[in-house]
């Protein structure tokens, strides 16, 4: 976990006075999984948690974190967008829903983030002929209000 924020405190691009929330706004497509985000007090700092949905049941998805917005076409048995640069990832495993929330509380107390950072999932699987096959969400911005 210490990692996890320490990458959070290396993602503010820019200092802002006293961040007094944070909006989480969706951009670019998806083609198939859904990315959602929040950001609430919690006590004296913040937690975040950034969901997908409409991915595969029970299926391995990435959580990419970067520090840039950015439009690459990629196919890897369809046509999806990578939708930021790779800061950070992490993968982990839908439910039986399609669904998985990465939620952590953010570092340094109330005044500890002042920067953003872009959110982004892919679904990774195989086909039956054991052909790779990504699916991504549509992105996720976090920026102080």
């Amino acid at each position: 976990m210490r990692i996890i924020l320490s990458i959070l405190i290396a993602l503010a691009l820019h200092t802002a006075a006293a961040a007094q929330g944070f909006t989480v706004t969706q951009y670019g497509p998806s083609c198939g999984p859904v990315a959602t985000g929040e950001v609430l007090p919690q006590g004296n700092h913040y937690r975040f948690a950034f969901t997908v949905s409409n991915a595969e049941p029970r299926t391995s998805v990435m959580n990419i974190i970067g520090v840039s917005q950015q439009n690459v076409p990629i196919n890897f048995g369809y046509a999806c967008h990578l939708l930021t640069d790779v800061a950070f990832f992490q993968v982990h495993q839908t439910d039986a829903a399609g669904s998985y929330t990465w939620s952590h509380s953010m570092p340094g107390g109330a005044n500890g983030f002042a920067g953003q950072a872009f959110v982004q999932f892919a679904e990774i699987t195989f086909d039956a002929n054991n052909q790779l096959v990504v699916r991504t969400s549509n992105g996720l911005h976090m920026t102080p209000n």
